[in-house]
């Protein structure tokens, strides 16, 4: 889970790293891969290298945090940390189910084993690859390769993505607000706690609007060279699309809520793999704001982040050593990203074509 999962997608940055299909996308009307900026992006990947690294080394230099973190990764309860694998397993097969559906509501027609690659090898690059849409780059750029429409495989992963951002809002917000005088009673963490809250409901805002406007007809009467108005259009085609499939749309939004809730508690099962006893409510309504800000395109699959991170709440509002909390951090970054070691082969063996 990345923030790609909860910002629209205009504001992605990635370049085509797909061979197969980069002229295709070249001419999509949501990933617009523009020259000017190559040599920017160039310097994006040793830069988010750099801030994990920095930020990881900030941790392990230190004397008292080399003398714990070894016996505190050993010392372990492996059965939690079995249970956090299994429901991370569930994670992504959810995952897997809410973009198929989504697939055939725009219209993209293939079998679960040629979803399955494809959704794999973009979970792969989402993790390894610097950013948090890659992933979705290379979904799109496999699809092509296929010979799917590239307009309709980028629908089905905008409205994959609106969904996940529906459900981080809703969910999301819920878990906080529950927790919200106990994520407070901490100065330092309830300034960053309420940032994130503002951030979800200026979120659900933006959406709002953007369904008003689509809703309302608004957008087809705007100027041809209204600021944002290609990206409107897009939004208001997939609120369409999900308006007029309903049924579907409602149990993609289900089955994203569960896949959500669930990859919460595989990071509640690393805890407690770890000796951290926080009620279950309370550790939840860490992971929006933990969640959110690991996702942040500044460092690698938010390595160094995500961690630092887990020290700063955990130490803040329980009071657990910072040896624990990073291990909580990397026992459940570590359960996803073994799922997602199978897209390494069809990214790097079958990127040429569907299965």
């Amino acid at each position: 889970m990345h923030l790609s999962e909860i910002i629209p997608p205009s504001d992605w940055s990635e370049p085509a790293i797909v061979d197969a299909g980069v002229d295709k996308l070249a001419g999509s009307p949501i990933l617009v891969i523009e020259q000017k900026k190559k040599n920017y992006r160039k310097l994006v990947l040793p830069i988010q290298a750099a801030v994990s690294i920095a930020l990881l080394a900030w941790l392990f230099t230190r004397q008292d945090f080399r003398s714990q973190i070894t016996s505190v990764l050993f010392a372990a309860d492996v059965r939690w940390l079995l249970g956090g694998f299994f429901l991370a397993g569930v994670v992504q097969f959810l995952c897997l189910l809410r973009w198929r559906i989504f697939l055939k509501m725009a219209g993209v027609e293939i079998g679960f084993a040629g979803s399955a690659s494809v959704f794999f090898a973009g979970l792969f690059c989402n993790l390894f690859l610097p950013g948090g849409a890659g992933g979705d780059v290379v979904k799109i750029g496999l699809l092509a390769a296929g010979g799917k429409d590239v307009g309709r495989s980028a629908m089905s992963v905008l409205m994959d993505r609106l969904c996940g951002s529906v459900s981080m809002i809703v969910l999301g917000g819920a878990l906080m607000s529950l927790q919200f005088s106990w994520l407070s009673q901490s100065p330092v963490v309830s300034g960053l706690v309420r940032s994130i809250s503002i951030y979800l409901s200026a979120l659900g805002a933006l959406i709002a609007l953007t369904v008003f406007l689509s809703a309302g007809g608004i957008v087809a009467r705007l100027p041809t060279r209204w600021p944002g108005r290609s990206r409107l259009a897009e939004f208001a085609g997939v609120y369409s699309q999900c308006a007029v499939r309903w049924p579907d749309t409602l149990r993609a939004t289900g089955i994203s809520l569960a896949m959500l809730a669930l990859f919460f508690l595989t990071y509640f099962c690393s805890g407690r793999a770890y000796g951290v006893d926080i009620p279950l409510s309370k550790f939840l309504a860490l992971m929006p704001t933990a969640d959110i800000i690991s996702g942040l395109p500044v460092s690698l699959g938010g390595l160094g982040v995500r961690e630092n991170l887990f020290v700063f709440l955990l130490g803040n509002l329980a009071s657990v050593p910072g040896p624990v909390a990073v291990s909580v951090s990397l026992g459940g970054y570590m359960m996803s990203a073994v799922w997602s070691l199978p897209g390494a082969f069809f990214w790097l063996v079958r990127r040429e074509g569907l299965p």
